[in-house]
């Protein structure tokens, strides 16, 4: 549906075929995951992409953006007497507007995600004598193959074609359904969610976006 709707608004740029714009981008992500009892955004990993800005109006104010790109997200605690470590490594396609302020270099993007789970890894550790220490029971519930995910982005221009890149994505499905945990009093379960944040450098080619000076308007 994603790379549908893409090809469609790719097919309605042809007039601005000219002004279409590839692009790279390579960064890393801090993420967690939102109803695992672990808590932070202290889960590091590698994020790379390829894709393609296509404007909208003539004034290339209003643009949209389709990329191919990999992602590592998870949890991470090294703490006593519990310690836990996930890995979620995706495949996805974000789709995304953008509002580009020609006179300040800034970019800002709205739009959603489509990621598709690529394996996983959870180890997960405690000390016995943490008896009020929450903790999971791990009956292997899987995680969700298919995830769609609310993304947030800013970008602005730090050297010629180079542009730095800051986005925020949250999963709007759960990753992972009725988790169940447990300590010595009680058991509860909880669905699970996807939260990242990432930093990325991304090159533009034939990038001529230089923010355009003021003029002031002669009387």
């Amino acid at each position: 549906m994603i790379l549908a709707t893409a090809f469609l608004m790719m097919s309605g740029g042809e007039a601005n075929a000219q002004k279409i714009k590839a692009f790279v981008a390579l960064g890393g992500n801090l993420s967690q995951i939102d109803g695992d009892e672990v808590y932070g955004f202290k889960k590091l990993g590698f994020t790379g992409s390829v894709g393609t800005m296509i404007p909208l109006t003539e004034s290339q104010k209003w643009a949209i953006s389709v990329e191919a790109k990999f992602s590592q997200y998870g949890a991470y605690q090294k703490d006593y007497p519990y310690s836990y470590n996930a890995t979620l490594p995706y495949i996805e396609i974000p789709l995304m507007a953008h509002f580009v302020d020609d006179k300040g270099g800034w970019t800002f993007g709205l739009g959603a995600v489509y990621g598709r789970l690529m394996n996983y890894t959870e180890k997960a550790a405690w000390d016995n004598t943490g008896v009020t220490t929450v903790i999971t029971d791990f009956q292997k519930k899987p995680y969700e193959k298919n995830d769609f995910s609310f993304v947030a982005d800013i970008r602005f221009k730090i050297w010629k074609n180079l542009k730095f890149n800051f986005r925020y994505q949250h999963s709007l499905v759960p990753t992972k359904k009725d988790w169940m945990f447990i300590n010595n009093a009680q058991t509860w379960t909880r669905d699970t969610y996807n939260s990242s944040l990432s930093a990325r450098l991304i090159w533009v080619f034939g990038d001529d976006d230089t923010p355009k000076k003021k003029t002031k308007k002669r009387r």
